[in-house]
């Protein structure tokens, strides 16, 4: 196995992680569009809530898909955390409004720091698992399908706050695909 990641920090908490589990774990710092990993020397490609953050997340399917081996799959785990539909934004302002009177709030200002870069992010408004699939699709893969993830979408209903709850209702989805010997021509 190897994790990848653009920060030093992230790594280093993976490594940390890690060291409790005996795994053979290769880690390396890289960007997911310009991966730093020679082609067809994998089998299975994870992502997880990262397609959002990207500024050219095609660019990083097409390098996914060069370091698969035919036959390899893209699983992609991502959430629509920023439905623009009117009911969504209504539950987001309602569940700050409510973590500002608990102690549910997040130590992090997430919108401090998306809020000057959100505009370079193409999926940040909108990363809808209708989008996701079509990335895929345009990426190459075969057999592309979806799936809303019912039982960890429950998991959070049950063990987080209300207003997390409120904010992300259903939000985590999975998409995934595979490399065929057609999608390498």
């Amino acid at each position: 196995m190897t994790g990848l990641d653009l920060s030093r920090g992230m790594l280093s908490q993976a490594k940390v992680a890690s060291c409790h589990k005996k795994s053979d774990l290769d880690l390396c710092q890289g960007d997911a569009e310009s991966l730093p990993i020679r082609s067809s020397c994998f089998d299975l490609v994870v992502s997880r809530h990262l397609l959002w953050t990207l500024p050219n997340p095609a660019r990083a399917l097409a390098e996914w898909m060069r370091i698969l081996r035919p036959g390899g799959k893209i699983l992609a785990i991502d959430g629509n955390w920023f439905d623009p539909a009117v009911g969504k934004k209504l539950a987001r302002r309602v569940s700050g409004l409510l973590a500002g009177f608990s102690n549910d709030r997040n130590p992090v200002p997430f919108r401090r720091f998306y809020e000057p870069i959100e505009k370079h992010l193409p999926l940040y408004q909108a990363t809808r698992p209708d989008q996701c699939l079509a990335l895929l699709e345009a990426a190459g893969l075969k057999g592309v399908t979806l799936d809303r993830l019912h039982e960890v979408n429950r998991f959070y209903k049950r063990h987080t706050s209300l207003s997390f709850r409120l904010a992300n209702a259903d939000a985590v989805f999975l998409v995934m695909g595979e490399k065929t010997e057609d999608s390498c021509e």
